[in-house]
């Protein structure tokens, strides 16, 4: 059974088990089991997606999203710099990493890494 039918093969199967005429032990067991399987497959698949995004592709909006709130933007403590992360990880339901690496990517290191912000304040100065 290919994988993108499994759902609908499962959910037909179900059906047949709840109006069939089968000895009720048998017939709760079954619709337990395939009950079961439906939950696992569908948090598998939601786990699957959330890893890909975590570490996967920048879509458009979210880069668009990540600009917009750290244009302008200078980490004033790790505090600072930290909320910052962990909002738009929270925003993007990303892993803070990629949220931080992305954004230095992008030319907003100042705005995520106190360091990286207190380099750039140093080498204005000099």
């Amino acid at each position: 059974m290919k994988y993108q039918k499994r759902p609908a093969a499962l959910h037909a199967a179900l059906r047949f088990v709840i109006t069939s005429e089968m000895p009720a032990e048998h017939k709760a067991t079954l619709i337990e089991v395939l009950t079961q399987t439906l939950r696992n497959d569908e948090a598998a698949e939601l786990h699957r997606e959330a890893a890909a995004q975590a570490h996967g592709e920048w879509r458009e909006d979210e880069i668009v999203q990540l600009q917009a709130f750290l244009n302008g933007r200078k980490a004033r403590s790790w505090q600072h710099a930290d909320e910052c992360v962990m909002h738009l990880a929270t925003q993007l339901h990303r892993d803070p990493g990629s949220v931080r690496n992305k954004a230095t990517e992008l030319g907003f290191g100042g705005a995520v890494d106190y360091r990286f912000s207190q380099g750039l304040n140093l080498g204005r100065r000099e």
